[in-house]
């Protein structure tokens, strides 16, 4: 199972707190959801809904594209082992 990490500020003034709820009620079995103080990305985080898996950053432009674009990048993860 891989980690979403959210930064706090982002979740709170972006789409990004939607993006949270989806992944933790319809994806629980494939996504970790951590939400974290701050990833001092302070220009991103107040225009645009983003996420990191690892040392990936994974922007989208609303909630539900950055969900999709996540669980995109998680299942690519596993299909390469």
């Amino acid at each position: 199972m891989r980690s979403a990490k959210f930064c706090e500020r982002n979740v709170k003034v972006t789409e990004a707190g939607e993006a949270v709820d989806i992944l933790q009620r319809d994806y629980a079995d494939e996504v970790k959801v951590y939400v974290v103080d701050c990833f001092r990305r302070c220009l991103e985080c107040r225009v645009k809904p983003f996420s990191r898996i690892q040392l990936t950053t994974i922007e989208a432009k609303d909630g539900e594209t950055l969900v999709n674009k996540i669980i995109e990048t998680v299942r690519g993860e596993e299909s390469l082992k």
